[in-house]
């Protein structure tokens, strides 16, 4: 199914790595929201947890597949995963998506009353806010090739 994909991507989108790899990260992103608002609704409809607890399960949770998608699709890595390369780095940037979205959760409840849709919203574009950054850290640090972090390290060309 990736194949085909990319065989789309690629008429689509030529020679352009950099926009077919976006184009892959935003469904990849597309991906993981799905999954965590899913867990973010459930959470607070359905278990009627309180919207912080709600957010923090649906972060982790929506987090991992995110990864997954992320690192063998979007930027073509296998075999093992580096802790301190790929898998830190990544946990890292979710947690700070986590504390920004869990602040602007806890105050579009305040605000809004517990609203589900708007604390769905809320957590949705407190991740979008990052969404740009971490697209280039993952592009250019996380999932560059080792030439390029080791050339990039040392400072050769």
């Amino acid at each position: 199914m990736a194949s085909l994909i990319d065989d789309v991507l690629h008429r689509r989108l030529g020679h352009r790595p950099l926009a077919a790899k976006l184009v892959k990260y935003g469904a990849a992103s597309a991906a993981g929201i799905v999954i965590s608002q899913s867990v973010l609704i459930t959470c607070l409809v359905v278990f009627d947890l309180p919207a912080i607890t709600s957010n923090l399960i649906a972060v982790t949770i929506g987090a991992v597949p995110n990864y997954m998608i992320n690192r063998a699709w979007t930027f073509s890595k296998s075999g093992t995963h580096s802790f301190t390369r790929e898998v830190l780095p990544f946990w890292l940037m979710a947690l700070l998506g986590l504390v920004l979205s869990t602040f602007a959760v806890a105050w579009a409840d305040g605000v809004f009353d517990g609203n589900v849709l708007v604390l769905s919203a809320t957590s949705v574009a407190s991740f979008g806010v990052l969404w740009i950054a971490k697209f280039f850290v993952l592009d250019r640090v996380l999932f560059a090739p080792l030439a390029h972090a080791v050339e990039a390290e040392t400072g050769q060309a």
